[in-house]
């Protein structure tokens, strides 16, 4: 009879756990129906479930809204409590997290059960439940303390820790104020001591340990199973599967291994310094891999005088490269600018900005709300929303006056003032009183400026020295003004005319331009092309379609649709029958025509035949050539070296070329005999040491879980 009983009970709870409720909302008000629309509670709440959103049933109990409070009440419409939390959430099993005013400014955290009890005190700024367990927070001033206790307010572990974390299998990760972490049973018990960085959740019976940059295994008794040798550790049910980091290699050219170490990547950032990443971090390396700098950073920058930039938790400092700091790892942004930095931190609860020198020290004596990009030598800056400038001693050269610095251009500034351009010295002096239209400076002494369609050129005495209707560009030591008819007239600063051309280059398939070219320049008139000497003579007569510069006596040109190419006499050398040409170098060219690439010399043979996709040179002795997506070798007299089979190639010196294949590296003469076997993730050749930087990939293992 009693085991019939048990079995009736059974089947009742789980007739009762397998309803359906949901919330509905009546005249702004909340209730709850079963899954036949039957009411159980009648839309009189303001809200009903749990104050983070959410909405389940703990039995037959939830949480309700009043009044900006929120209580339990039951599916019988009775309430288990008074509306007078400033939050609950579910937490679990019979137990609620509670939140409630201790004072007029002081709200605290605790822990009741589904009777209303008060089961943890609200004593704690935090509370997270976690099974029979609370991780309880207590703030102390500016930090967190946290500790263990169970649900009758016991205390497993004092509020002492830095962090608490539940890893499943009633066990918790417990790091302290130095940053290490040990794993403790749900009673309070050492299994570790604080020696490991972090844990994983259990999977099983075994969890991932870190130590470092590196990956072991533990088990839920503290037994090591696999130590922390590893990249990447895979916990598959019964195995463990791991990966070492990388083996990275210094060779000579014979393959001979110099020098080894283990990282993800190593790239040079100076002479005999190398930055060493590692598990997301970087470090510093010598050209032996000797440490200098452990692989703990986020960002290391460029070394520049034996000092560079580094970053961890999005804050930066400047080391030297033994290691030593010049600035603390204290700021939210560090730019450097030369032998000068820009630095951005918190002060007094606000951000700022000063310059510091390489050796430490602060330039600036205001703080800035920025400091921008050096221009002519002077930091523009804005404070208080105005725009002034510092120069490199940190004086503040122009005063925070303006609304903005428009530009630079030795010793003068355009500056916005009120709404108004004006022109002042860089010691803050007026060459030019504010006025409504905008400024551009010219050379040293001149001002442009445009009404309307005019563009005047002023000196600052107000006398006019050039005025047109045409678009003028400002060069270096003259102005270029485009006429309608396309062509150009160049004048200097004191309004003469230095030269005038007739010019439009319109050709873009070709390295050309307005400029000479081995003393012609290319010239359109009429709608043909030809070319002009340095002091404006035809010398070729307009009578091409297209025309490309002269390289090496030869220049291209197109006659009824095709290339050939011309000599300076303006006689054919190579007939027209390409679709597009090069420019000749190193007495080739490289043609095209129905698609297909290849090399003719200056005499017009063909050198490589017209049957790639395309081809470019890679150095001065080579082209690479490119057929299916594949890439080959020719020497510079078009003879192929290697037929087009690689994925890519890089020259390595006078030791032949790096090749990929089927992603992985290899070095090969340019001849195509094998110097390294195509094995490499990584091969980089270092000219200055005249030796490789090699990465093998690390296989993945089945690791013995040691007992």
């Amino acid at each position: 009879m009693a085991r019939f009983l048990i079995l009736i009970f059974v089947m009742c709870a789980q007739a009762s756990s397998a309803l359906v409720y949901e919330r509905f909302e009546q005249d702004g008000k909340v209730g709850i129906r079963d899954e036949q629309g039957n009411v159980v509670l009648p839309a009189s709440f303001d809200a009903l479930g749990w104050s983070d959103g959410s909405f389940s049933l703990l039995g037959q109990i939830t949480g309700y809204r009043q009044a900006g409070r929120w209580g339990l009440v039951n599916l019988k419409k009775e309430y288990v409590t008074k509306a007078e939390f400033t939050s609950l959430t579910a937490g679990g099993g019979n137990y609620v997290r509670a939140s409630r005013e201790v004072s007029a400014i002081t709200t605290k955290t605790g822990c009741i059960n589904l009777e209303g009890d008060v089961v943890i005190p609200f004593s704690y700024d935090d509370i997270v439940l976690h099974d029979l367990r609370a991780i309880v927070m207590i703030k102390e001033r500016t930090r967190y303390l946290y500790g263990l206790l169970d649900l009758s307010n016991k205390t497993i572990l004092p509020a002492i820790y830095q962090s608490i974390t539940p890893l499943g299998t009633l066990r918790f990760a417990v790091r302290d104020f130095s940053g290490k972490t040990a794993l403790c049973t749900e009673n309070g018990k050492w299994i570790t001591g604080f020696d490991i960085d972090s844990l994983s959740a259990f999977h099983g019976d075994v969890a991932i340990l870190y130590k470092g940059s590196y990956r072991g295994v533990i088990d839920r008794m503290g037994v090591v199973r696999a130590e922390a040798l590893y990249r990447e550790v895979v916990l598959d049910p019964g195995a463990i599967r791991a990966r070492r980091p990388d083996a990275w290699k210094i060779l000579d050219v014979h393959q001979r291994e110099l020098h080894r170490t283990e990282a993800d990547a190593i790239m040079p950032l100076a002479a005999n310094r190398y930055r060493r990443n590692l598990s997301g971090k970087s470090g510093l390396v010598d050209s032996l891999f000797n440490e200098i700098i452990p692989a703990v950073y986020d960002f290391i920058g460029p070394v520049e005088e034996e000092k560079f930039i580094v970053g961890i938790g999005g804050k930066y400092g400047l080391m030297r490269t033994n290691g030593s700091l010049i600035l603390p790892i204290a700021f939210d942004t560090l730019i450097r600018d030369g032998h000068l930095l820009r630095a951005r931190s918190f002060e007094e609860g606000r951000p700022g900005w000063h310059l510091y020198d390489t050796v430490g020290v602060r330039k600036t004596s205001r703080r800035y709300d920025r400091i921008n990009a050096p221009q002519e030598g002077l930091y523009p800056v804005l404070h208080q929303g105005f725009a002034g400038a510092v120069d490199r001693v940190g004086h503040e050269r122009i005063a925070c006056v303006y609304d903005s610095l428009l530009s630079f251009s030795g010793d003068r500034v355009v500056v916005k003032f009120k709404g108004l351009y004006g022109i002042i010295t860089r010691d803050d002096v007026w060459q030019l009183a504010p006025q409504p239209k905008p400024i551009q400076l010219v050379g040293d002494n001149l001002y442009l400026f445009k009404t309307g369609s005019l563009s005047l050129v002023k000196d600052y005495a107000g006398n006019i020295i050039y005025f047109t209707d045409n678009p003028v560009q400002i060069k270096s030591d003259h102005f270029l003004e485009r006429l309608p008819d396309g062509s150009e007239k160049e004048v200097n600063f004191n309004g003469q005319l230095v030269r005038y051309r007739i010019v439009e280059p319109g050709f873009s398939d070709l390295p050309t331009s307005s400029e000479e070219h081995e003393g012609l320049t290319v010239v359109r008139r009429d709608g043909k092309y030809g070319f002009v000497d340095e002091r404006g003579r035809l010398r070729i007569a307009n009578r091409y379609e297209e025309a490309g510069n002269f390289r090496e006596g030869l220049a291209p040109v197109r006659i009824l649709g095709k290339w050939g190419f011309i000599d300076k006499a303006d006689q054919v050398v190579i007939h027209p029958a390409y679709d597009r040409p090069s420019a000749f170098q190193n007495g080739m060219a490289v043609v095209v025509r129905s698609g297909r690439w290849g090399l003719i010399d200056r005499d017009g043979h063909t050198r490589l035949d017209l049957r790639y996709d395309s081809i470019r040179q890679m150095d001065t002795h080579s082209f690479l050539i490119f057929q299916g997506g594949q890439c080959g070798l020719a020497d510079g007299t078009g003879q192929v070296l290697l037929e087009p089979r690689f994925e890519s190639i890089e020259p390595a010196g006078d030791h032949g070329v790096i090749v990929r294949q089927a992603g992985r590296y290899g070095l090969l003469t340019r001849d195509g005999l094998s110097v390294f076997p195509i094995k490499y993730q990584v091969l980089r050749f270092n000219l200055p040491t005249r030796t490789f930087f090699a990465s093998e990939p690390a296989e993945w293992e089945s690791v013995p879980m040691a007992k």
